[in-house]
């Protein structure tokens, strides 16, 4: 018997010690099992019918609304009312990149899909940052591309994107140190996306994170199967992180299990044990399109007093927009960007539906923000300071 199979029985083995006999059911039977996944199949398709699939996943599952907005769609955008720091939030809703934003959506409550943050220089050149930029190579990596081009590229992307442009509160924006944001965003350049942490920023709780049929049993037997199909995209997706939280080195999935059964921990514990801004991968440190952004305001200092107990690899989209940091009064804001149109306390640049995020710029930051907070779907109710 080959190796990898004996691992693989081990590994049974040891589930079956550490959790009983797991029988996984389909509430709706063999057919509407099968019905569910016709549901997300399309979510892919980059025609009309995949545009319309994710709205109608959107609006099925999160109770997402979709009102066509007034003309024009895409904003005439005058850079001098722009500053570093202002926050891009993007939600695409159809393709490859639209059905596995409509997904993370789905399990994290977030309303948009990708983040991105502007930055300007000594020049008055406006730059877009961004972790999650797909470079000619097909690699996802950090990087800072200039407005116009990013824009340009925007306007043509059929996924059919719509952007909303967060500016900052003038107070934030008073203590913003654009020499310490342009320094970070220098540092993390070309470096890849951060997809060692990616799950960990919505796992927080034993039971509240998971949307039917997932748990953490179920998370814990698709790792498995996947480490065996793909054993480099596992470590590089969940095996490093878990080393870290376990403060060991190089143990496959296997080899965690074992070590998470001898401390006496469950699975679902070690899942839950919060990410920290300062752990090094292999590979440098890990950041989101979310946690690049709010690892530069960390930087930049808009999160003093807070900023040494905060750790945003915890956040998700939703926790980023939810924060209390960005312009709140809707009449200092630019004539171009048809909040009062729209109805909206953000700016929306580019899209044809209005879009919608709820509890916008609602949370004061306090120090270990985000750490232990339920989303469970439909509702992803949060208590106060989770």
């Amino acid at each position: 018997m080959g190796g990898s199979s004996r691992t693989g029985i081990c590994m049974f083995l040891l589930k079956v010690k550490q959790h009983g006999i797991a029988v996984f059911l389909m509430p709706s039977g063999m057919l509407g099992t099968l019905l569910s996944l016709i549901d997300v199949v399309p979510l892919f398709s980059n025609t009309g019918w995949g545009q319309d699939a994710n709205l109608a996943f959107l609006q099925k599952h999160m109770g997402t609304s979709f009102q066509k907005r007034s003309q024009p769609w895409s904003a005439n955008i005058r850079k001098e009312d722009v500053h570093s720091g202002d926050f891009l939030a993007l939600s695409k809703i159809r393709g490859r990149w639209g059905g596995f934003q409509t997904l993370e959506k789905w399990v994290t409550g977030a309303f948009a899909g990708h983040t991105a943050v502007f930055l300007k220089d000594e020049n008055g050149t406006l730059w877009v940052a961004e972790s999650g930029y797909e470079n000619k190579k097909g690699d996802e990596i950090i990087s800072m591309t200039p407005w116009d081009e990013w824009w340009g590229m925007a306007l043509k992307d059929d996924s059919n994107p719509q952007i909303a442009l967060l500016p900052l509160h003038p107070d934030v924006r008073a203590r913003f140190n654009e020499s310490a944001a342009w320094d970070f965003a220098r540092s993390m350049y070309g470096k890849p996306y951060g997809y060692h942490n990616m799950i960990f920023s919505w796992i927080d709780t034993m039971s509240d994170n998971y949307p039917p049929p997932l748990d953490a049993n179920l998370v814990m037997a698709i790792m498995s199967m996947w480490t065996r199909l793909q054993p480099h995209y596992a470590s590089n997706m969940w095996n490093e992180a878990l080393n870290k939280r376990l403060g060991t080195e190089k143990l496959d999935l296997h080899g965690i299990i074992t070590e998470t059964e001898r401390r006496g921990l469950s699975f679902n514990q070690l899942l839950t044990i919060p990410e920290r801004d300062d752990w090094e991968y292999s590979d440098g440190k890990s950041t989101t399109c979310v946690a690049f952004i709010l690892s530069m305001y960390k930087a930049a200092g808009v999160f003093a007093p807070f900023t040494e107990s905060i750790q945003v690899t915890e956040f998700t989209i939703r926790d980023a927009y939810m924060l209390k940091v960005f312009e709140d009064n809707q009449t200092r804001l630019p004539g171009w960007c048809n909040a009062a149109a729209d109805r909206l306390p953000f700016c929306q640049i580019l899209g044809e539906y209005k879009m919608d995020l709820p509890e916008y710029n609602t949370i004061e930051p306090y120090a270990n923000m985000n750490e232990n907070c339920p989303s469970a779907p439909p509702t992803y109710s949060r208590p106060a300071r989770c």
